[in-house]
């Protein structure tokens, strides 16, 4: 039986417990994980190989198009041409060859790849990161959207995590404050569903 709901509606308070100064994601994740069904664990595995640098690679997105999971092949389907735009803006600064760099990926219109473009070119390093870990923190939201109670909700809220965990370790103001825009959001959904 799955517990979605339970999980979901336990998300704020799993996070409140953890404290917004130190914010540690694999306490959040590790408390979300052991309420998950042995499936939904294995999917929450082949989701965190994408938050792996060293396993991201054209095995692994091609696992994550072939899930049969819409959030993980859609978000990581996104990630992987994210990345690929990443790749090429910076062969382009180094006179270098991309393809080295870059995944196969499908055939298809990238809906973000002019908002991509236009962040890569923004000459601060702080500002382009956050506004990409800001696109990345949209897009799972857009593929979540009219997920409440189910895996989808679960994984978008752990993308979210992982970018307010790197903000922490990387700018305490910066995670505190997507911090707090992650309790808001939660809060605010059941709020909405409630309504």
């Amino acid at each position: 039986m799955d517990n979605y709901i339970y999980i979901v509606a336990g998300l704020p308070d799993l996070a409140i417990s953890f404290g917004s100064s130190q914010f540690a994601y694999a306490d959040v994740q590790g408390a979300v994980v052991e309420l998950l069904s042995e499936q939904d664990k294995r999917l929450v595995e082949l989701f965190e190989e994408g938050f792996d640098e060293e396993r991201l690679n054209a095995d692994f997105y091609g696992r994550a198009a072939q899930c049969r999971n819409r959030f993980i092949s859609q978000y990581f389907d996104f990630d992987a041409r994210l990345r690929n735009l990443k790749a090429e803006f910076v062969a382009q600064q180094l006179n270098a060859d991309a393809s080295k760099y870059t995944v196969p990926v499908a055939d298809a219109d990238f809906d973000d790849e002019r908002r991509v473009q236009e962040i890569l070119a923004n000459t601060d390093f702080l500002q382009r990161e956050q506004q990409l870990d800001m696109l990345k923190w949209q897009k799972a939201d857009d593929i979540a959207r009219l997920d409440y109670f189910n895996m989808n909700a679960i994984l978008a809220f752990l993308v979210k995590a992982h970018i307010v965990h790197r903000w922490a370790r990387l700018d305490r103001q910066a995670g505190e404050a997507m911090f707090r825009q992650l309790l808001g959001e939660v809060r605010g959904t059941f709020k909405g569903i409630s309504a």
